[in-house]
């Protein structure tokens, strides 16, 4: 019981997928349906033998009970009884926009979501709480309008068209270059289209990050939306490990199995580096455009066309680190990237980072992360 309509819940169908290839034989049912949609009336007389599912609200979760049957759930708002519930870890997805706006320059920061929403109010609050635990103030967005009837995600995501005006009104009174975090990529186009008709620019003036990394809805915004991707392949991948050990008979675990996002999926929304020092912030955009080409810092240098200690002590003061960490920084991004989602040797990981042979690679690698290369893939690629 997942949703098709949106990736979130397309990759974790394709995660149960890759489960069912390498440990079936099992036969699934699996009806195209929307996120809130009602159980079909086929499963009346269906005769399983468990479900994985997101379960949006209270009456899905009651439908998917009276199934009586062993029950995963991946949504991480209704825990099926005696069952186990996987979902994204909300306050890593905050924290990576929070640091990401950081290290490009940012100091305004706002963010705008669902009121009343569960993984809104989770990954707000938190991105809240980490960015004035760093000693910064965030604007929050509140919507004129009364909360939609049930106050569901499909009905805010409707009534979000309708506040434009509103929205549009809100980032105009804030300071900016402005940084915003919307909860999802719906809301982050919200929040591109208002610029549209305020006349700000995205991402000079106003820079935006949304999260699941729905392609359909960041390709649609214009400019195209930068977003934070869940692992939903895993999350997918996992649970039904687990409902499998669960038909075994083995007891699900107690708590929500949280899974880290992958990283941010970064497009032209956010691509803005917020500093006074219009020199380094060319240089910075130089480092975030060719670092993976073997760039190096005299190569700086010689394009801004200021001495070496100039750049280090002007960019070390932008940006609060060194023209050297940034180049290793935007090189490891890549590189964990291409650890998670791809088969590549090291070799040709080496070279489409920056590095001239594997061994200076992994070097590299275990320096800046404290794992090996061949370590990191393990924990994040799934079993085949």
């Amino acid at each position: 019981m997942i949703e098709s309509s949106r990736a979130y819940g397309r990759g974790c169908l394709l995660g149960v997928a890759a489960y069912v290839r390498s440990h079936g034989p099992w036969s699934v049912v699996n009806v195209e349906r929307g996120l809130t949609e009602n159980l079909p009336k086929l499963l009346r007389s269906w005769r399983g033998d468990g479900v994985i599912a997101r379960i949006e609200n209270a009456k899905i979760a009651k439908a998917v009970h009276e199934l009586g049957v062993p029950t995963v759930d991946l949504r991480g708002s209704h825990r099926p009884p005696g069952g186990a519930m996987l979902d994204t870890d909300h306050r890593i997805v905050s924290r990576m926009a929070a640091e990401y706006f950081l290290d490009i320059g940012f100091r305004h920061f706002a963010c705008i979501g669902y009121p009343g929403v569960d993984f809104s109010e989770q990954r707000i609050t938190t991105y809240i709480e980490y960015l004035n635990s760093r000693g910064f103030d965030v604007d929050v967005y509140s919507s004129p309008n009364p909360p939609p009837h049930g106050s569901d995600v499909l009905g805010w995501e409707s009534r979000g068209e309708m506040d434009r005006s509103a929205i549009a009104d809100w980032l105009r009174s804030l300071p900016r270059p402005l940084a915003v975090f919307a909860c999802n990529d719906v809301r982050g186009r919200q929040i591109i289209d208002a610029c549209a008709q305020t006349g700000l620019n995205v991402p000079e003036e106003v820079a935006v990050i949304g999260v699941d990394n729905d392609e359909v809805i960041c390709e649609l915004s214009n400019p195209p939306l930068s977003s934070v991707q869940p692992d939903t392949l895993r999350i997918g991948y996992e649970g039904a490990a687990l409902l499998d050990a669960m038909l075994a008979g083995e007891e699900p675990p107690i708590g929500t199995i949280f899974v880290p996002p992958k990283g941010i999926s970064h497009r032209l929304s956010s691509e803005a580096t917020a500093v006074d020092d219009r020199e380094m912030a060319t240089a910075m955009q130089l480092i975030r455009d060719h670092a993976c080409e073997g760039l190096t810092v005299q190569q700086v240098v010689s394009r801004i066309q200021v001495s070496r200690s100039t750049l280090e002590r002007r960019f070390h003061a932008a940006f609060s680190r060194t023209p050297a960490a940034e180049i290793e920084r935007v090189r490891m991004s890549r590189a964990k990237l291409l650890l998670m989602e791809t088969k590549y040797k090291l070799s040709k990981i080496a070279s489409l980072t920056g590095y001239g042979s594997a061994s200076q690679f992994a070097t590299a690698y275990k320096r800046h992360t404290g794992l090996t290369p061949g370590q990191f893939r393990k924990q994040t690629q799934l079993a085949q």
